[in-house]
This record gives structure tokens, sequence and C-alpha cells, in this order.
């Protein structure tokens, strides 16, 4: 009987000085965390940021009074149920169904919304009124050592509603090998950084060719090129910006295109700034409130999270609740 008891007791006592019952606060041995960390490959994570909040965020003891009941144990035992997939499928797809049924509608609206923009600014469009070609790629050389001085682009500019007091157009060089289509035909906002401008400030009625210096960026391009060779290669996309017509000054800025109309098209490839442009949309233009699928889910899901322990729950949200600061 006396043999029963001790062994009982030195049970209990290897499983008090179990390291995964040790709080999050007292450090592991080299030993311990390696036979933890070959037990289970989750261990792993979870002490890499339990080490990166205890050592950079609850730097003193007032910090960490909040979390003195958290162990070692506690934070795995969380980290497998949130890393359980089997469990979570079906919530998730439960979610993504809600989801589309309390706000799927809104991206057919959203893409109305697009289209409408779409076709206003190209029915209004400054390039309606004038014509731009490249015409001429010519170059002035050194008189003695035969290098380039300077090269200018000679273009064709035609008035197709009347004469033009005054003219902004801006052209970016693009090899043909990276084309891609701009925005319903006009550059976003981001690209209109490589543009170089070129401003005439006499009046024209009739077609006429004005020639403007290119800089470094572009002299590199055209160095070793005619205007056929040029043309194989490259494409120039031109943008009218302003002109100043029947003395009335007229500009892209007037057409008033919502920002987040504008914002959704110039980021058309990356999928979670659209996602949130599509929000900002429904909210600027439709006047209602929008969430997207990826926030809705992981909203329901962090609630599942937090129900099962929310001290670990919390505690593993501190890296994003500092970045939120």
């Amino acid at each position: 009987m006396k043999k029963a008891l001790l062994l009982i007791s030195l049970i209990g006592l290897i499983a008090c000085n179990s390291p995964q019952k040790k709080s999050i606060f007292e450090p592991l041995t080299l030993d311990e965390l390696k036979v933890l960390i070959k037990k289970d490959s989750i261990f792993e994570y979870g002490y890499k940021q339990i080490l990166y909040i205890r050592d950079t965020v609850l730097k003193t003891e007032i910090d960490r009074v909040k979390w003195a009941d958290l162990t070692y144990g506690r934070i795995n035992k969380y980290l497998k149920f949130a890393a359980d997939t089997s469990y979570f499928k079906p919530f998730e797809e439960q979610f993504k169904k809600d989801w589309k049924k309390k706000y799927g509608h809104y991206l057919t609206q959203v893409d109305s919304v697009s289209d409408y923009w779409k076709k206003f600014k190209a029915d209004n469009s400054l390039n309606n009124y004038v014509k731009i070609e490249l015409v001429e790629i010519h170059k002035k050389y050194y008189e003695y050592i035969g290098g380039i001085e300077n090269i200018d682009l000679g273009f064709r500019l035609t008035p197709l509603k009347g004469p033009i007091e005054q003219l902004r157009f801006g052209y970016r060089i693009e090899a043909k090998i990276d084309e891609k289509p701009e925005i319903s035909g006009f550059p976003s906002l981001l690209s209109k950084l490589d543009y170089s401008w070129c401003r005439k400030s006499d009046p024209f009625s009739r077609p006429t060719i004005a020639y403007w210096e290119v800089d470094y960026k572009n002299e590199n391009i055209l160095e070793y090129r005619d205007l056929q060779t040029f043309n194989r290669d490259y494409n120039i996309i031109i943008e009218v910006d302003q002109i100043r017509k029947d003395g009335k000054n007229l500009s892209n800025d007037d057409l008033n295109i919502p920002k987040s109309v504008e914002y959704y098209w110039e980021n058309d490839d990356f999928v979670f700034l659209k996602e949130l442009y599509i929000k900002n949309i429904v909210k600027e233009v439709l006047g209602k409130e929008y969430m997207p699928e990826y926030e809705y889910v992981n909203q329901k899901t962090d609630s599942i999270l937090k129900k099962k322990d929310e001290l670990c729950f919390n505690f593993l949200k501190i890296p994003i609740d500092e970045l939120m600061k």
C-alpha cells in the first residue's frame, strides 16, 4: 500500500514538473525544448510566438500580469485546435454561403458601377479632341565626337473638334513583350508617374508636327532605333491630360470619377487591394456597408477561436494589435 501511494505521488510530481505546465514566462531548458518540438511540430510555432510576444512586447511585470495563467501546454492545445482543418472546413463552407447571401449581390452592382464610369470616361475623354501620333525620331549628334547630343520625338497633332488653343499630353514607352491592356484604355494612377509630359502653348487648327526632347530613361531606349524598329519593339501610350479650347480649360479631373472607382481599376491585378476598393465603392457610391468574403470568414472563425479560449486568442493577437496602434 505504501509503495502504491509513493508511486502515485511520484507520478503527480513528474506531471507537475512537466514543461507543458510551466508558465509562458518561465524559460524552458534546451533539453525540454528539444523533447517538446520533437514530439509536436506545432509546439515550435507556438514557442516562437510566445518568445516574440514575451520578449518584445510584454517586458514588465505589469504587462505580464494579465497573462499569468497561460502555460506552454495551454497555448499548444489552443493552437492544435486552431490548426484542425477538418473541424473548421464545414464552418468555413457555411460562412462563405452566409457571406454570399448577405454581400454577394454587391459584386454585380460594383461591376455595373465600374462599367458606367468606364463608358462615361471614354465618351468624355480629352483624347476625343485631338489625335496624337509619333511620326519621327530625330537625333542630333555632337559635331566632333559623333555621339548623340539629344533626341527629339516628333508628334503629329490633329484636332478632331475644331481649333485647340493649348494642349498638354503625356507619353509612356513600353516594350511589346511587357504590354498590358490599360484599364478601359486609360493609364492607371501609378503608371502616370512613368509618363513624360509635353505642353503646346500655341493654337493649332489643322494637323501639325511638334517636337519634344526625350528624357534620359527614354534616350537609352531610342539611341539605337529608328521609327521602324521602335514601332516593331515598343508601344507608345499617350494620354491627353489638359486642353484649352474656346477660351475654356478642360481637364480629366473635371470628370469627377469617384476615387474608389479609379483605385478599383488601378488595382485590378491585386486581389486584396481590389477587395478594399470594392468595399469603398459600395460605401461611397451605393451608400451601403460591405465586408469582403475573407474578412467575414475570418471574423466568424475568430468568434469560434475566442469562445474556445479567449485568453489564448487575445494573447496570440497581441502582435496584430501592436501593428494597428
